[in-house]
């Protein structure tokens, strides 16, 4: 549930202190003393415990406009799937702060904690593709207008934060789709962007701890998406919403988990879309990066009947075979397992 791709930035090494110390350094004289305050009175009340530094370089960044500024230009994006060999991330807000590196769901958090401990009220968001890597927003409203605006960081172009200038999730969402191109085929013609989720809110659901943790947050990467998230197609007017792919493929049982393997079960498949998944891999030509031709037309008719394509279910039975190797069950998602 992360997107982007390595950054073109130069990467400049630093020690943890080293790395504090060259935000503290460009930031000190931007330091509002009102805001200061107010980031250590909010720490304080959360039993959150921050090094000063990082609470001056926190309070500095008192804006979601600062926070993207900061994010676009201070941050190296980090792509963990960069290669098999690379090692998987999710560090917490503090370690961004440390290691001045970040990839598209860490930048997320650390936007929603410092929006968080400011006091603007963040919320997530879930940009949901089709055989893509899917996208994290922290959406904000601002007070005096109620128009919605968004931090999020990508190695994409445009795929970054929003001013507050949209008057609904929707629009926002919608904003993104022109550049949301594949980042398997890189194909700017290869939109994949195809719903959004309502905003939820972390710290409800998780508590604050996280917010100063050290510890890695697998939990919340892993769950945060879990039953309860509901999503709506762009450009879908009808009100209607969906629960995310994977999750209705596990609570229908499209994908199951014996003894510890997850695999697509297609004869769970309602009966016509068992036809149509055999009729899609008999046409695909594995040699491209996503559907074309017949391909492409039967993939269409897969998803009006499961709200999923064949490759992403593919591709879901496959990180759920991930999710599982971690040790997380499917209770955690909020899904109770149907009877036969």
């Amino acid at each position: 549930m992360t997107r982007g791709r390595v950054s073109n930035q130069p990467r400049v090494q630093r020690t943890p202190a080293e790395q504090t110390r060259y935000y503290l350094d460009l930031y000190r004289d931007a330091l509002d003393p009102a805001a200061h305050a107010r980031v250590i009175t909010r720490a304080d009340e959360l039993g959150l415990v921050f090094p000063e530094e990082e609470l001056q370089i926190i309070a500095a960044l008192d804006t979601p406009a600062k926070v993207q500024e900061f994010l676009n230009t201070r941050v190296y994006y980090h792509n963990d799937h960069s290669s098999e060999d690379q090692e998987e991330t999710a560090i917490p807000p503090h370690l961004v702060l440390q290691t001045g590196a970040a990839h598209c769901f860490e930048g997320a958090l650390f936007a929603y904690a410092v929006n968080f401990l400011q006091g603007h009220s963040p919320r997530m968001v879930l940009l949901e593709s089709s055989q893509d890597s899917d996208h994290n927003l922290v959406v904000y409203q601002d007070p005096t207008t109620g128009l919605w605006g968004s931090n999020a960081h990508s190695g994409y172009p445009h795929l970054d934060g929003r001013p507050a200038q949209y008057p609904t999730v929707r629009a926002l969402a919608e904003s993104y789709y022109p550049y949301y191109y594949s980042d398997y085929s890189l194909d700017p013609n290869d939109l994949t962007l195809v719903g959004y989720s309502e905003p939820f809110d972390l710290v409800d659901k998780y508590g604050p701890a996280w917010i100063a943790t050290e510890k890695p947050v697998w939990d919340i990467y892993y769950t945060y998406v879990d039953a309860q998230i509901r999503l709506h197609y762009l450009f879908d007017d009808s009100g209607a919403s969906h629960s995310y792919p994977v999750i209705r493929a596990l609570q229908e049982r499209w994908i199951e988990i014996d003894q510890g393997q997850a695999a697509v079960n297609v004869g769970r498949l309602p009966p016509e879309a068992q036809a149509v998944w055999h009729a899609f891999w008999r046409v695909y030509d594995s040699r491209e990066k996503h559907a074309r031709g017949e391909a492409r037309e039967i993939e269409k008719k897969f998803m009006r009947l499961t709200g999923t394509t064949p490759i992403d279910l593919q591709d879901n039975a496959e990180d759920m075979q991930d999710y599982v190797d971690r040790g997380y069950t499917l209770e955690q998602l909020g899904i109770i397992a149907k009877r036969a």
